[in-house]
């Protein structure tokens, strides 16, 4: 003789506990989606840069510490203009003979207005490219 389960209910506690668990992280993307376009924006600003560290890597070293000053001053530049907001903002600049690089360490906060909070997040967004030289 077979058992005979009882059809559960359409709404049931299973259901609402889903239905909770997909709006808090709705919400925490929501609260968080700032943070990612801050990053993405600030990668954007780095990747737009790399050409010019990339050509001063293959100048003489006099030429490059001047191209590098001057990125040191444009692109904090453009990062204060893309919403970067933290006054203790780090730029990275590595080069060597097999790649170069930019790093921007800053810091971003979200907003949580439900439960009042603030959280920081630390973002090293980084953008690198391969600096051999390309012969013809």
């Amino acid at each position: 003789m077979a058992t005979k389960y009882k059809k559960p209910r359409s709404i049931n506690a299973v259901s609402i506990g889903l239905l909770l668990l997909l709006g808090i992280a709705v919400f925490a993307i929501v609260c968080t989606w700032p943070v990612y376009t801050l990053s993405s924006r600030a990668k954007g600003v780095l990747l737009d840069a790399i050409p010019m560290l990339y050509r001063a890597n293959l100048r003489s070293t006099d030429v490059a510490s001047a191209m590098i000053n001057d990125l040191k001053k444009s692109v904090p530049k453009a990062l204060r203009k893309e919403g970067v907001r933290d006054p203790n903002l780090e730029l990275v600049f590595t080069r060597s003979k097999t790649e170069v690089s930019i790093e921007a360490h800053f810091v971003a906060t979200a907003f949580f207005p439900v439960i009042n909070k603030t959280v920081e997040f630390h973002l090293s967004p980084r953008a690198v490219t391969d600096a051999a030289r390309i012969e013809w």
